[in-house]
Protein backbone atom coordinates (compact mmCIF):
# COMPACT_ATOMS: atom_id res chain seq x y z
CA UNK A 1 0.00 0.00 0.00
CA UNK A 2 1.31 3.41 -0.92
CA UNK A 3 1.81 5.89 1.97
CA UNK A 4 -0.54 8.85 1.86
CA UNK A 5 -0.73 12.30 3.42
CA UNK A 6 -3.91 14.30 3.86
CA UNK A 7 -5.11 17.33 5.80
CA UNK A 8 -8.18 17.33 8.02
CA UNK A 9 -9.76 20.68 8.91
CA UNK A 10 -13.18 21.74 10.16
CA UNK A 11 -15.14 24.67 11.56
CA UNK A 12 -13.44 27.42 9.57
CA UNK A 13 -16.46 29.71 10.17
CA UNK A 14 -15.27 32.07 7.45
CA UNK A 15 -16.23 35.71 8.04
CA UNK A 16 -17.81 34.92 11.42
CA UNK A 17 -17.85 37.75 13.94
CA UNK A 18 -15.79 37.32 17.09
CA UNK A 19 -17.74 37.32 20.32
CA UNK A 20 -17.68 39.50 23.41
CA UNK A 21 -15.77 42.51 22.06
CA UNK A 22 -16.56 46.18 22.54
CA UNK A 23 -16.38 49.12 20.19
CA UNK A 24 -13.23 50.48 21.87
CA UNK A 25 -10.83 48.08 20.12
CA UNK A 26 -8.33 49.94 17.89
CA UNK A 27 -9.43 49.79 14.23
CA UNK A 28 -6.20 48.15 13.05
CA UNK A 29 -6.54 45.34 15.58
CA UNK A 30 -10.24 44.97 14.82
CA UNK A 31 -9.46 44.52 11.12
CA UNK A 32 -6.80 41.94 11.95
CA UNK A 33 -9.37 40.07 14.02
CA UNK A 34 -12.04 40.26 11.34
CA UNK A 35 -9.72 38.86 8.67
CA UNK A 36 -8.37 36.06 10.90
CA UNK A 37 -10.64 33.30 9.55
CA UNK A 38 -9.56 34.11 5.99
CA UNK A 39 -5.89 34.18 6.96
CA UNK A 40 -6.34 30.73 8.50
CA UNK A 41 -7.87 29.50 5.23
CA UNK A 42 -4.92 30.86 3.22
CA UNK A 43 -2.54 29.09 5.60
CA UNK A 44 -4.51 25.87 5.25
CA UNK A 45 -4.10 25.96 1.47
CA UNK A 46 -0.40 26.79 1.83
CA UNK A 47 0.07 23.81 4.15
CA UNK A 48 -1.59 21.44 1.67
CA UNK A 49 0.68 22.73 -1.09
CA UNK A 50 3.85 22.61 1.02
CA UNK A 51 3.16 19.07 2.22
CA UNK A 52 2.03 17.95 -1.25
CA UNK A 53 -1.04 16.53 0.40
CA UNK A 54 -2.95 13.83 -1.46
CA UNK A 55 -6.23 15.47 -0.49
CA UNK A 56 -7.95 17.85 1.94
CA UNK A 57 -11.12 17.12 3.91
CA UNK A 58 -13.30 19.88 5.37
CA UNK A 59 -15.71 18.50 7.98
CA UNK A 60 -18.39 21.17 8.07
CA UNK A 61 -19.16 24.70 9.24
CA UNK A 62 -16.85 26.23 6.68
CA UNK A 63 -18.98 29.37 6.90
CA UNK A 64 -22.06 30.56 8.83
CA UNK A 65 -25.23 30.57 6.73
CA UNK A 66 -26.86 33.03 9.15
CA UNK A 67 -24.24 35.65 8.24
CA UNK A 68 -25.16 35.45 4.55
CA UNK A 69 -21.53 36.13 3.63
CA UNK A 70 -20.89 36.01 -0.11
CA UNK A 71 -17.25 36.74 0.66
CA UNK A 72 -16.97 33.51 2.66
CA UNK A 73 -18.31 31.30 -0.11
CA UNK A 74 -16.16 32.98 -2.75
CA UNK A 75 -13.09 32.53 -0.54
CA UNK A 76 -13.90 28.83 -0.20
CA UNK A 77 -14.35 28.44 -3.97
CA UNK A 78 -11.07 30.25 -4.66
CA UNK A 79 -9.17 28.16 -2.11
CA UNK A 80 -10.47 24.97 -3.71
CA UNK A 81 -9.45 26.31 -7.13
CA UNK A 82 -5.86 26.85 -5.94
CA UNK A 83 -5.70 23.27 -4.71
CA UNK A 84 -7.38 21.95 -7.84
CA UNK A 85 -4.69 23.62 -9.93
CA UNK A 86 -2.10 21.69 -7.91
CA UNK A 87 -3.94 18.41 -8.35
CA UNK A 88 -5.13 18.23 -4.73
CA UNK A 89 -8.79 17.21 -4.41
CA UNK A 90 -10.99 18.68 -1.68
CA UNK A 91 -13.84 16.83 0.04
CA UNK A 92 -16.46 18.99 1.82
CA UNK A 93 -19.15 17.76 4.22
CA UNK A 94 -21.52 20.53 5.23
CA UNK A 95 -22.61 20.98 8.86
CA UNK A 96 -25.26 22.76 10.89
CA UNK A 97 -23.94 26.27 10.21
CA UNK A 98 -23.44 25.70 6.48
CA UNK A 99 -26.10 23.16 5.45
CA UNK A 100 -26.51 22.19 1.81
CA UNK A 101 -29.48 24.54 1.50
CA UNK A 102 -27.23 27.54 2.21
CA UNK A 103 -24.91 27.06 -0.78
CA UNK A 104 -25.04 29.73 -3.48
CA UNK A 105 -25.91 27.68 -6.55
CA UNK A 106 -24.35 30.13 -9.00
CA UNK A 107 -20.90 29.62 -7.44
CA UNK A 108 -19.51 26.61 -9.26
CA UNK A 109 -16.87 24.63 -7.40
CA UNK A 110 -13.77 23.33 -9.25
CA UNK A 111 -13.99 19.87 -10.81
CA UNK A 112 -11.58 18.47 -8.23
CA UNK A 113 -13.83 19.44 -5.32
CA UNK A 114 -16.43 16.99 -4.01
CA UNK A 115 -19.36 18.37 -2.03
CA UNK A 116 -21.12 15.53 -0.23
CA UNK A 117 -24.90 15.39 -0.51
CA UNK A 118 -27.73 14.34 1.79
CA UNK A 119 -26.82 10.67 1.41
CA UNK A 120 -23.47 9.00 2.01
CA UNK A 121 -21.31 8.79 -1.09
CA UNK A 122 -17.85 7.30 -1.62
CA UNK A 123 -15.15 8.83 -3.81
CA UNK A 124 -11.72 7.50 -4.75
CA UNK A 125 -8.46 9.40 -4.56
CA UNK A 126 -6.40 8.26 -7.54
CA UNK A 127 -2.67 8.69 -8.09
CA UNK A 128 -0.87 7.28 -11.15
CA UNK A 129 -3.86 5.13 -11.95
CA UNK A 130 -4.00 3.63 -8.44
CA UNK A 131 -6.77 4.21 -5.91
CA UNK A 132 -4.81 5.26 -2.83
CA UNK A 133 -7.77 6.10 -0.58
CA UNK A 134 -11.55 6.18 -0.43
CA UNK A 135 -13.33 9.12 1.14
CA UNK A 136 -16.87 8.61 2.47
CA UNK A 137 -19.03 11.55 3.49
CA UNK A 138 -22.46 13.09 4.02
CA UNK A 139 -23.70 16.66 4.54
CA UNK A 140 -26.38 18.16 6.75
CA UNK A 141 -29.44 19.02 4.70
CA UNK A 142 -30.68 21.57 7.24
CA UNK A 143 -29.58 23.53 10.29
CA UNK A 144 -31.18 21.01 12.66
CA UNK A 145 -29.90 17.59 11.63
CA UNK A 146 -30.93 15.24 14.44
CA UNK A 147 -30.51 11.86 12.70
CA UNK A 148 -27.62 9.51 13.46
CA UNK A 149 -25.79 9.83 10.14
CA UNK A 150 -22.87 7.66 11.23
CA UNK A 151 -24.97 4.52 10.86
CA UNK A 152 -25.24 5.15 7.12
CA UNK A 153 -21.53 4.58 6.54
CA UNK A 154 -19.98 1.21 5.67
CA UNK A 155 -16.53 0.12 4.54
CA UNK A 156 -16.15 -1.21 1.01
CA UNK A 157 -14.11 -4.30 0.13
CA UNK A 158 -11.19 -2.16 -1.07
CA UNK A 159 -7.90 -2.61 0.81
CA UNK A 160 -6.82 1.04 0.69
CA UNK A 161 -7.25 3.48 3.63
CA UNK A 162 -10.86 4.61 4.00
CA UNK A 163 -11.79 7.95 5.55
CA UNK A 164 -15.18 9.09 6.83
CA UNK A 165 -16.09 12.81 6.84
CA UNK A 166 -18.90 13.84 9.17
CA UNK A 167 -20.05 16.89 11.13
CA UNK A 168 -21.53 15.45 14.31
CA UNK A 169 -21.80 15.36 18.07
CA UNK A 170 -20.28 12.42 19.89
CA UNK A 171 -22.23 11.35 22.98
CA UNK A 172 -23.17 14.35 25.12
CA UNK A 173 -20.18 16.47 24.08
CA UNK A 174 -22.37 19.38 23.09
CA UNK A 175 -25.03 19.41 25.79
CA UNK A 176 -28.46 20.24 24.38
CA UNK A 177 -27.04 21.41 21.02
CA UNK A 178 -26.55 17.91 19.56
CA UNK A 179 -26.28 17.69 15.80
CA UNK A 180 -26.17 14.35 13.92
CA UNK A 181 -25.60 12.63 17.27
CA UNK A 182 -23.72 9.34 17.37
CA UNK A 183 -21.27 7.35 19.46
CA UNK A 184 -17.69 6.21 18.99
CA UNK A 185 -19.08 2.69 18.76
CA UNK A 186 -21.26 3.76 15.82
CA UNK A 187 -18.17 5.06 14.03
CA UNK A 188 -16.03 2.02 14.84
CA UNK A 189 -18.68 -0.39 13.58
CA UNK A 190 -18.41 1.00 10.04
CA UNK A 191 -14.92 -0.44 9.56
CA UNK A 192 -13.44 2.84 8.33
CA UNK A 193 -9.82 3.63 9.25
CA UNK A 194 -10.04 7.35 10.04
CA UNK A 195 -12.94 9.57 11.02
CA UNK A 196 -12.55 13.22 10.03
CA UNK A 197 -15.08 14.92 12.29
CA UNK A 198 -16.21 18.50 12.72
CA UNK A 199 -18.35 20.53 15.15
CA UNK A 200 -16.25 20.62 18.33
CA UNK A 201 -13.88 23.60 18.24
CA UNK A 202 -11.20 22.21 20.56
CA UNK A 203 -8.94 19.44 19.27
CA UNK A 204 -9.78 15.94 20.51
CA UNK A 205 -8.69 12.43 19.60
CA UNK A 206 -11.55 10.24 20.80
CA UNK A 207 -10.33 6.84 19.66
CA UNK A 208 -7.12 5.27 18.39
CA UNK A 209 -8.60 2.34 16.43
CA UNK A 210 -10.19 3.57 14.33
CA UNK A 211 -8.70 7.02 14.66
CA UNK A 212 -11.54 9.40 15.54
CA UNK A 213 -10.46 13.03 15.45
CA UNK A 214 -11.90 16.49 15.95
CA UNK A 215 -9.16 18.86 14.66
CA UNK A 216 -10.75 21.86 16.37
CA UNK A 217 -11.55 25.08 14.57
CA UNK A 218 -8.95 26.75 12.38
CA UNK A 219 -9.35 30.03 14.28
CA UNK A 220 -10.71 30.64 17.77
CA UNK A 221 -13.77 32.90 17.82
CA UNK A 222 -14.11 33.90 21.47
CA UNK A 223 -12.41 33.71 24.85
CA UNK A 224 -13.83 30.24 25.46
CA UNK A 225 -11.66 28.98 22.57
CA UNK A 226 -8.23 29.64 24.02
CA UNK A 227 -4.85 28.73 22.64
CA UNK A 228 -3.67 27.77 19.18
CA UNK A 229 -6.18 26.57 16.60
CA UNK A 230 -5.50 24.88 13.30
CA UNK A 231 -5.82 21.55 11.54
CA UNK A 232 -4.54 17.97 11.63
CA UNK A 233 -1.97 16.66 9.17
CA UNK A 234 -2.47 12.92 8.76
CA UNK A 235 0.22 10.55 7.51
CA UNK A 236 -0.64 6.92 6.75
CA UNK A 237 2.34 4.63 6.18
CA UNK A 238 2.55 1.58 3.94
CA UNK A 239 1.49 -0.70 6.80
CA UNK A 240 -1.58 1.40 7.61
CA UNK A 241 -0.06 3.11 10.66
CA UNK A 242 -1.43 6.61 11.28
CA UNK A 243 0.59 9.55 12.59
CA UNK A 244 -1.13 12.84 13.45
CA UNK A 245 0.50 16.27 13.49
CA UNK A 246 -1.28 19.29 14.89
CA UNK A 247 -0.56 22.35 12.75
CA UNK A 248 -1.53 25.82 14.02
CA UNK A 249 -3.20 28.14 11.50
CA UNK A 250 -5.15 30.82 13.34
CA UNK A 251 -3.38 34.20 13.48
CA UNK A 252 -5.29 35.41 16.56
CA UNK A 253 -4.88 33.67 19.91
CA UNK A 254 -7.44 34.10 22.67
CA UNK A 255 -6.04 33.65 26.17
CA UNK A 256 -7.13 34.00 29.78
CA UNK A 257 -4.11 35.19 31.77
CA UNK A 258 -4.14 34.71 35.57
CA UNK A 259 -2.54 37.40 37.73
CA UNK A 260 -2.12 36.79 41.46
CA UNK A 261 -2.24 39.87 43.71
CA UNK A 262 -0.88 37.84 46.61
CA UNK A 263 2.73 36.88 47.44
CA UNK A 264 5.05 36.95 44.42
CA UNK A 265 6.09 33.33 44.93
CA UNK A 266 2.52 32.28 44.33
CA UNK A 267 2.47 33.75 40.81
CA UNK A 268 4.66 30.93 39.54
CA UNK A 269 2.68 27.70 39.45
CA UNK A 270 -0.33 27.68 41.76
CA UNK A 271 -2.06 30.84 42.88
CA UNK A 272 -2.16 31.98 46.46
CA UNK A 273 -4.20 29.77 48.77
CA UNK A 274 -7.93 30.03 48.40
CA UNK A 275 -8.42 32.63 45.71
CA UNK A 276 -8.06 30.67 42.49
CA UNK A 277 -11.37 30.34 40.64
CA UNK A 278 -10.38 26.76 39.79
CA UNK A 279 -10.50 25.76 43.46
CA UNK A 280 -13.56 25.44 45.67
CA UNK A 281 -14.38 28.96 46.92
CA UNK A 282 -13.81 29.77 50.57
CA UNK A 283 -13.84 32.95 52.57
CA UNK A 284 -10.36 34.44 52.85
CA UNK A 285 -8.09 33.84 55.85
CA UNK A 286 -4.95 35.65 57.01
CA UNK A 287 -2.90 37.50 54.35
CA UNK A 288 0.80 37.68 53.61
CA UNK A 289 2.76 40.88 53.99
CA UNK A 290 4.39 40.10 50.64
CA UNK A 291 1.18 40.75 48.72
CA UNK A 292 1.07 43.63 46.25
CA UNK A 293 0.24 46.97 47.86
CA UNK A 294 0.55 49.48 45.00
CA UNK A 295 -0.87 49.89 41.52
CA UNK A 296 2.55 50.21 39.86
CA UNK A 297 3.52 46.80 41.19
CA UNK A 298 0.25 45.34 39.97
CA UNK A 299 0.73 46.81 36.50
CA UNK A 300 4.29 45.47 36.31
CA UNK A 301 3.24 42.00 37.41
CA UNK A 302 0.33 41.99 34.97
CA UNK A 303 2.48 43.05 32.03
CA UNK A 304 4.97 40.28 32.86
CA UNK A 305 2.15 37.73 32.90
CA UNK A 306 0.92 38.90 29.49
CA UNK A 307 4.46 38.81 28.10
CA UNK A 308 4.83 35.22 29.28
CA UNK A 309 1.54 34.29 27.63
CA UNK A 310 2.58 35.99 24.39
CA UNK A 311 5.84 34.04 24.38
CA UNK A 312 3.84 30.78 24.24
CA UNK A 313 2.04 31.72 21.02
CA UNK A 314 3.04 29.98 17.81
CA UNK A 315 5.27 31.79 15.31
CA UNK A 316 2.34 32.68 13.05
CA UNK A 317 0.38 34.46 15.77
CA UNK A 318 -0.16 38.11 14.80
CA UNK A 319 -2.30 39.20 17.73
CA UNK A 320 -3.64 38.10 21.12
CA UNK A 321 -6.97 38.88 22.76
CA UNK A 322 -6.50 38.71 26.52
CA UNK A 323 -8.83 38.22 29.45
CA UNK A 324 -7.09 39.08 32.72
CA UNK A 325 -8.14 36.93 35.66
CA UNK A 326 -7.07 38.56 38.92
CA UNK A 327 -6.88 36.15 41.81
CA UNK A 328 -5.18 35.73 45.16
CA UNK A 329 -5.54 37.72 48.37
CA UNK A 330 -4.10 41.12 49.12
CA UNK A 331 -4.64 44.80 49.88
CA UNK A 332 -5.51 45.61 46.25
CA UNK A 333 -8.66 43.51 46.34
CA UNK A 334 -10.82 46.49 47.25
CA UNK A 335 -9.39 48.69 44.49
CA UNK A 336 -9.98 45.99 41.88
CA UNK A 337 -13.59 45.64 42.94
CA UNK A 338 -14.36 49.35 42.55
CA UNK A 339 -15.77 49.75 38.99
CA UNK A 340 -14.20 53.15 38.30
CA UNK A 341 -10.73 52.06 39.45
CA UNK A 342 -10.98 48.79 37.53
CA UNK A 343 -11.96 50.68 34.37
CA UNK A 344 -8.96 53.02 34.74
CA UNK A 345 -6.66 50.05 35.30
CA UNK A 346 -7.99 48.35 32.16
CA UNK A 347 -7.25 51.45 30.06
CA UNK A 348 -3.76 51.70 31.53
CA UNK A 349 -2.95 48.05 30.86
CA UNK A 350 -4.21 48.23 27.30
CA UNK A 351 -1.70 50.97 26.58
CA UNK A 352 1.13 49.03 28.23
CA UNK A 353 0.76 45.90 26.08
CA UNK A 354 -0.41 47.28 22.74
CA UNK A 355 3.13 47.25 21.31
CA UNK A 356 4.17 43.80 22.47
CA UNK A 357 5.06 41.10 19.95
CA UNK A 358 2.54 39.88 19.02
CA UNK A 359 0.29 42.90 19.71
CA UNK A 360 -2.13 42.27 22.57
CA UNK A 361 -5.59 43.62 23.33
CA UNK A 362 -7.01 43.23 26.83
CA UNK A 363 -10.70 42.62 26.22
CA UNK A 364 -11.80 42.50 29.87
CA UNK A 365 -10.92 41.57 33.43
CA UNK A 366 -12.39 39.10 35.90
CA UNK A 367 -12.01 39.49 39.65
CA UNK A 368 -11.55 36.43 41.82
CA UNK A 369 -9.54 38.15 44.52
CA UNK A 370 -10.07 38.16 48.27
CA UNK A 371 -9.52 40.90 50.88
CA UNK A 372 -6.36 41.22 52.99
CA UNK A 373 -7.92 40.53 56.38
CA UNK A 374 -7.65 38.11 59.28
CA UNK A 375 -10.83 36.21 58.56
CA UNK A 376 -10.60 34.14 61.75
CA UNK A 377 -10.80 37.37 63.76
CA UNK A 378 -13.63 38.66 61.56
CA UNK A 379 -15.63 35.48 62.13
CA UNK A 380 -15.35 35.90 65.91
CA UNK A 381 -16.72 39.44 65.89
CA UNK A 382 -20.00 39.97 67.73
CA UNK A 383 -21.57 42.34 65.23
CA UNK A 384 -23.49 42.32 61.93
CA UNK A 385 -20.36 41.70 59.84
CA UNK A 386 -19.29 38.76 61.99
CA UNK A 387 -22.76 37.22 61.82
CA UNK A 388 -22.95 37.72 58.04
CA UNK A 389 -19.55 36.11 57.44
CA UNK A 390 -20.43 33.18 59.71
CA UNK A 391 -23.62 32.64 57.76
CA UNK A 392 -21.68 32.61 54.49
CA UNK A 393 -19.08 30.20 55.86
CA UNK A 394 -21.73 27.85 57.20
CA UNK A 395 -23.56 27.93 53.87
CA UNK A 396 -20.38 26.88 52.05
CA UNK A 397 -19.80 24.01 54.46
CA UNK A 398 -23.36 22.71 54.76
CA UNK A 399 -25.52 20.92 52.17
CA UNK A 400 -28.54 22.60 53.71
CA UNK A 401 -26.88 25.98 53.39
CA UNK A 402 -26.07 25.40 49.72
CA UNK A 403 -29.62 24.19 49.13
CA UNK A 404 -31.02 27.29 50.81
CA UNK A 405 -28.89 29.55 48.65
CA UNK A 406 -30.00 27.71 45.53
CA UNK A 407 -33.65 28.16 46.53
CA UNK A 408 -33.09 31.87 47.12
CA UNK A 409 -31.58 32.27 43.64
CA UNK A 410 -34.09 30.08 41.83
CA UNK A 411 -36.42 32.92 40.80
CA UNK A 412 -33.53 34.71 39.08
CA UNK A 413 -31.88 31.72 37.42
CA UNK A 414 -35.17 30.24 36.24
CA UNK A 415 -36.49 33.50 34.78
CA UNK A 416 -37.03 33.07 31.03
CA UNK A 417 -34.93 36.11 30.11
CA UNK A 418 -32.18 35.61 32.70
CA UNK A 419 -31.59 32.02 31.60
CA UNK A 420 -30.26 33.28 28.28
CA UNK A 421 -27.59 35.44 29.93
CA UNK A 422 -26.61 33.55 33.07
CA UNK A 423 -24.45 30.41 33.25
CA UNK A 424 -25.98 27.24 34.72
CA UNK A 425 -26.22 27.37 38.51
CA UNK A 426 -23.97 24.37 39.17
CA UNK A 427 -22.24 23.67 42.48
CA UNK A 428 -19.08 25.59 41.57
CA UNK A 429 -21.02 28.68 40.46
CA UNK A 430 -23.21 28.60 43.55
CA UNK A 431 -20.19 28.30 45.87
CA UNK A 432 -18.45 31.18 44.10
CA UNK A 433 -21.55 33.38 44.49
CA UNK A 434 -21.74 32.69 48.22
CA UNK A 435 -18.03 33.43 48.70
CA UNK A 436 -18.32 36.63 46.66
CA UNK A 437 -21.34 37.69 48.74
CA UNK A 438 -19.23 37.35 51.89
CA UNK A 439 -16.47 39.46 50.34
CA UNK A 440 -18.97 42.10 49.23
CA UNK A 441 -20.41 42.32 52.73
CA UNK A 442 -16.90 42.75 54.10
CA UNK A 443 -16.33 45.65 51.70
CA UNK A 444 -19.63 47.31 52.55
CA UNK A 445 -19.63 46.83 56.30
CA UNK A 446 -15.97 47.33 57.14
CA UNK A 447 -14.60 50.86 56.82
CA UNK A 448 -11.17 51.64 55.37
Amino acid sequence: MRPITFVHAADLHLDAASGGLGADMPPAFAERLHSATFVALDRLVALCLAEQADFLVLAGDVYNHEDGSLRAQIALRDACARLDAAGIPVFIAHGNHDPLSSRIASLVMPSGTVVFGEDVSVHPVVRDGETIALVHGISHASTRETRNLARRFARTADACPQVGVLHCTIGTADGEQRYAPCTVEDLASTGLDYWALGHIHLRQVLCETPRVVYPGSTQGLHIGEEGDHGCTLVRVDAAGGIVLEERPLGPIRWQAVPVDIGPLAATHGTSSQDASPTNAPRLATAASAAALTDVDGLVARTVRAIEEAAAEAHAGCTGMVIRLVFEGRGPLDRLLRRPADASDLLDLLRGEVADLTPPCWVKDMEMHTRPDVDMDAMLRRDDLLGATLRNATEALQSPDGMSGARTALAALYEHHAARKALPPLDEATLAALIADAGTLCLDLLESD
